[in-house]
């Protein structure tokens, strides 16, 4: 069953958009215009030697793809070691697209706005800023990167150089990467806020607008492994997981291995197996940054139906189990609601799925179920997905 991202649409939906550690000496810095958006390839997690398992996993990509065709998006990409440090490479001079008032020259000179190199392991832009830097002892400069982070969901104030240019220019860089790129430029803004150097006033704050150039980054990808923590025990324990990109922990077995990708195609994988069980997949759950914004009734109920086409369409069966709430109370802020039903595969095998929509992502999660212990498998995955929780 091969579907793709085209089998969805989500009516009236919106529009798809966008933690290692900041160099003291700097990435290579890119000023604006040199650095473009990066998109990314789809996830490829191992392939199973199974025809089904192989099925089942590209079913759920397809899907995941259709789900968020529903919007158009913005990428990501990002690493997993730690970045090399390397001394920052300075460009042109480059003024901001925009700013509520003239650059304040009275406290400090741009002298670029651009983007700092990653390396090898962390192949994605970080957003950066230098500046020449008027008055250090009376004044100092504050500056914010939003937009950071899987979602987009995480703003970084870094308050002190990051680096340093020559004798006289500071570059300022968030930690974290920008994974909410389009291409062939992304349009990014930070805050620059001056205060006194007591910290007690606010003397000058406005935004500065620029393009990224962020084409290099269109086959950036990252892949974290994680190995198991225990044995394979009861095959229905439970322990939190935390994976390295995603902003929900699950509760997993804790004797699963599990492997997270995420490609310039914005689609991230995180896939579970029993290391016992190399060739079978044990659960996947994929998810797309999607813009939706506000939740109501009718995108849910269409979001529902398209679910149920793509697994229950060429006459495979759907049996909806219905809608669900997850367990944490402050996930349901963002998490409004879940859809939960079994889908019979065309071999006759069956596959628990559940899929999540929110106001900047949809999910999908998949688990087979095994003919001999459908129902202890089926309860044990309900109660993984009610275990989401936004962290």
């Amino acid at each position: 069953m091969e579907l793709g991202w085209k089998d969805f649409s989500i009516k009236d939906a919106g529009r798809l958009t966008p933690n290692p550690q900041s160099c003291s000496c700097g990435r290579n810095f890119r000023s604006a215009g040199l650095l473009g958006e990066g998109a990314f390839a789809p996830p490829s997690p191992s392939r199973e030697k199974g025809a089904g398992g192989m099925r089942r996993l590209a079913m759920l990509f397809a899907i995941g793809l259709a789900l968020l065709l529903l919007m158009p998006a913005t990428s990501l990409a990002q690493s997993g070691n730690p970045p090399v440090k390397k001394k920052p490479k300075v460009k042109t001079s480059v003024q901001p697209k925009s700013s509520q008032f003239e650059v304040p020259v009275k406290y400090y000179r741009l002298a670029g706005l651009g983007s700092a190199e990653g390396d090898t392991s962390n192949t994605f832009p970080y957003p950066a800023a230098i500046f020449e830097i008027m008055d250090t002892i009376h004044t100092r400069l504050v500056v914010r990167f939003p937009g950071l982070g899987m979602l987009g969901m995480r703003e970084d104030t870094v308050s002190a150089p990051s680096f340093t240019v020559g004798d006289s220019l500071k570059g300022y860089e968030p930690p974290e990467p920008l994974y909410m790129l389009s291409f062939p430029k992304t349009s990014y803004v930070i805050f620059v806020d001056v205060w006194s150097r007591d910290g007690k006033k606010l003397l000058d704050s406005r935004p500065l607008e620029y393009d990224m150039n962020v084409e290099k980054y269109k086959t950036a990808k990252l892949t974290y492994l994680h190995q198991p923590v225990t044995g394979m025990g009861s095959p229905t324990l439970r322990r939190r997981f935390q994976p390295t990109l995603l902003p929900f922990s699950v509760e997993t077995n804790p004797g699963w291995a599990a492997m997270e990708t995420l490609d310039s195609t914005m689609v991230y994988a995180l896939v579970f197996r029993d290391p016992t069980k190399p060739d079978k997949l044990a659960m996947s759950i994929t998810m797309r940054p999607a813009l939706v914004g506000r939740v109501d009734s009718a995108m849910w109920e269409n979001f529902k139906s398209k679910a149920r086409v793509a697994f229950g369409s060429r006459g495979i069966a759907v049996n909806s189990i219905g809608d669900f709430q997850v367990d944490d109370p402050l996930t349901r802020q963002f998490i409004k609601s879940g859809y939960e039903f079994v889908s019979k595969n065309q071999d006759s095998t069956m596959d628990y799925v559940a899929a999540f929509l929110t106001p900047r992502a949809i999910l999908l999660m998949l688990a087979p179920l095994d003919a001999a212990n459908q129902q202890l498998q089926y309860d044990y995955y309900r109660a993984i997905a009610r275990s989401l929780k936004l962290e």
